[in-house]
């Protein structure tokens, strides 16, 4: 059982939108050259039954324009979150968590292109899932469930990179379970939904700076305390363009492996960040005696060998050849 942390976004005051429909969260910054193409495809959904919210960054180009060009003219389905700039996009993402209350959020990044069955799809394994867990015959009324899908990677033009991005990316997506969780995330936020007691518990941080990223900070609380389902279906054109700020790599060509195996400090940095995501999760839902958070977030205090004993032991492991080298040789 999870108990509350202390971070101020757990007063209720502090949410100031609510709507029974589903949420949609768009953190945007200096987006004005793909935002319509965003705003366009959400509102050929075949779902209707959502309101986006929107927050800016603190954009110097058109962005804004944008935005208030749509909701101006669709006024129930976008709402401006007005706010200070937050210093990126997960901040930017944390803070829409905290302002806007709903059953189910889908987070919505500015330069990709939803495809029309993207809420409906992901809507439908959501219900699913609850009604699987309700069936179980489980006595907590409510646990966090998170779904997300497949993603075609697409350059600026939309021209098809990669039919999926797992493939792309050489990512088990069906193998969501925490001990792969904590330290490789093969959950795209663009892609998840979350229901409300999932909301509610990411935003129990300590200290949102020892958090990675909002998407795995979301999938290592669902893999912990309830359900994760991946859908593989394709349901988004995730753009890549020199803006992106988090980007999509082919996880096996040989440049990109020479590149990661040549970045010895890179691969030992990313595995230290997420041994301190793993702690912050251990601190903010009193999970010490969990051996293998405790453990894992502990895991720099073990020699070499007993590293590579508990990989084993655990069944902490990446996918994709340079990852998996990485981690024999430097982890």
């Amino acid at each position: 059982m999870w108990k509350r942390g202390t971070h101020m976004e757990n007063n209720v005051e502090n949410v100031r939108y609510h709507t029974d429909k589903i949420a949609i969260l768009l953190a945007t910054y200096n987006g004005e050259q793909y935002l319509r193409d965003q705003l366009d495809s959400l509102l050929s959904q075949t779902c209707q039954d959502w309101v986006t919210y929107i927050h800016d960054d603190g954009s110097t180009d058109q962005t804004m324009k944008v935005i208030e060009e749509y909701t101006t003219k669709y006024p129930q389905k976008f709402v401006k979150v007005d706010g200070i700039s937050t210093g990126g996009a997960k901040k930017n993402f944390f803070y829409l968590l905290s302002c806007v209350d709903a059953p189910y959020l889908m987070c919505c990044d500015q330069d990709d292109v939803w495809l029309p069955e993207k809420v409906e799809v992901t809507f439908q394994a959501m219900k699913q899932l609850e009604q699987e867990y309700e069936d179980s015959g489980n006595q907590e009324k409510e646990i966090p469930l998170l779904v997300f899908t497949e993603l075609r990677v697409v350059d600026g033009k939309l021209n098809t990179i990669a039919e999926t991005m797992s493939s792309y990316q050489q990512l088990a997506c069906k193998d969501a379970k925490l001990s792969r969780m904590i330290i490789q995330n093969v959950v795209t936020g663009c892609t998840m939904m979350i229901n409300r007691r999932l909301k509610d518990m990411m935003l129990q941080y300590q200290n949102i700076e020892h958090i990675i990223m909002h998407d795995w900070w979301g999938a290592i609380i669902a893999a912990r305390f309830g359900q994760i389902r991946f859908i593989p279906q394709p349901t988004i054109c995730y753009r890549q363009h020199e803006d992106n700020s988090v980007g999509a790599k082919k996880a096996g060509s040989a440049g990109y492996i020479r590149k990661r195996l040549q970045n010895i400090a890179d691969i030992k940095r990313s595995l230290e960040l997420t041994r301190i995501q793993t702690r912050e999760l251990e601190q903010s839902f009193h999970l010490e005696q969990d051996p293998l958070i405790h453990e894992y977030g502990n895991l720099e205090k073990k020699n070499k060998i007993a590293r590579l004993c508990f990989y084993q032991k655990k069944d902490v492991k990446k996918t994709g050849f340079s990852r998996k080298v990485g981690l024999v040789l430097w982890g």
